[in-house]
């Protein structure tokens, strides 16, 4: 669809039959598409209508490495914990190049779609229940309109939550940063401070939201990620103290893949930013646009405390896919949740 020149879509039957498909809808949140032929199948799957129940049978079907259909016996486990969009936790092994393929119940009906591994016996399938929206849909004329607004919307409910939420604050070395703010973006952190032959400790917390929306090969969305790294030095010289918290600023960009056609570069402003009486810190906000979805941008921004020589609290953000007016609300709420104590 955005490569026609390049790719076209066929089947082949178990027959050996081969015949041309056409697109008439997409779910690009959940990587899904219907497609349309004229051929006949003597038989087709049905659509479980409820969920199944938690250690339930399951069989994975995929065409992995193109060895041919293959069937992964596994167990259905409920819904991921912590994800933003619902994905079954399958018991069973996914392998590459399965994705797509029904996983269905002992009696031949579909409970999801697959669509991620991440490693032994640990896949995820899209519902059924996304399917069954997909095959309801109302035609489009206009696919690419159709999944810029499915963009527009998916980000939008995100962000509403986010913002909304009562967030959760932790302590930071002089500071406190916000937390696992809501329940699908999660954290973890880590430190050198057990090693007392470091001149410079830093304390390290990273949060984010890790569920991309594939566009193409090249182009991935919708990641949340924050990052705080608390730098603090012992009888070092101003200058080389100065030279370590800027070799750490340096190593925060935006992470989520994106080519020359894809996006603009980014534009950037630096602020000084005094959140609270007495406290000074240096900002960069920067956005790049998506050449293809209008009103879509990454963003990315970094702060830097500034009233210390011997230590500093480095925050930072980066949003994939989002309008200005997320950008800026999730940006005013950030920076008044980070503050030295």
């Amino acid at each position: 669809m955005l490569f026609p020149q390049k790719y076209q879509l066929e089947f082949l039957a178990q027959n050996q039959q081969k015949g041309k498909l056409e697109i008439v809808a997409v779910d690009v949140v959940n990587d899904l598409a219907l497609l349309k032929t004229d051929y006949k199948a003597a038989k087709s799957f049905q659509l479980q209508q409820q969920a199944p129940v938690q250690g339930a049978a399951v069989y994975s079907l995929g065409n992995p490495h193109d060895l041919g259909l293959i069937v992964v016996p596994g167990t259905y486990n409920g819904l991921q914990k912590h994800s933003f969009y619902p994905r079954i936790h399958f018991t069973g092994a996914i392998n590459s190049g399965m994705s797509g393929g029904p996983a269905v119940n002992e009696a031949g009906e579909v409970i999801g779609v697959n669509v991620a591994s991440a490693g032994n016996d640990l896949g995820f399938l899209v519902p059924a229940l996304a399917l069954q929206k997909l095959l309801a849909k109302e035609p489009v004329a206009d696919l690419k309109q159709d999944i810029h607004q499915q963009l527009i919307s998916n980000q939008q409910a995100m962000f509403q939550q986010i913002l909304q939420a009562d967030w959760q604050l932790k302590n930071f070395g002089p500071a406190t940063v916000p937390d696992e703010i809501v329940p699908f973006i999660r954290c973890w952190g880590t430190s050198n401070v057990e090693k007392d032959k470091d001149d410079v400790k830093r304390v390290n917390a990273f949060c984010n939201q890790p569920e991309e929306i594939f566009l193409s090969s090249e182009f991935s969305t919708g990641r949340i990620e924050m990052q705080f790294e608390w730098v603090q030095a012992k009888d070092l010289h101003p200058l080389q103290f100065f030279r370590r918290y800027q070799h750490s600023i340096n190593q925060m960009n935006a992470d989520n893949s994106a080519g020359e056609d894809d996006v603009t570069a980014f534009s950037c402003q630096n602020q000084l930013l005094s959140p609270v009486e007495g406290q000074h810190a240096k900002a960069v906000f920067c956005l790049r646009a998506y050449r293809n979805y209008p009103q879509l941008f990454d963003v990315a921004y970094i702060s830097a405390s500034l009233d210390h020589q011997q230590q500093g609290v480095i925050s930072h953000f980066t949003l994939a896919g989002v309008d200005q007016q997320m950008a800026l609300e999730f940006s005013r709420k950030f920076i008044g949740a980070v503050v030295w104590q």
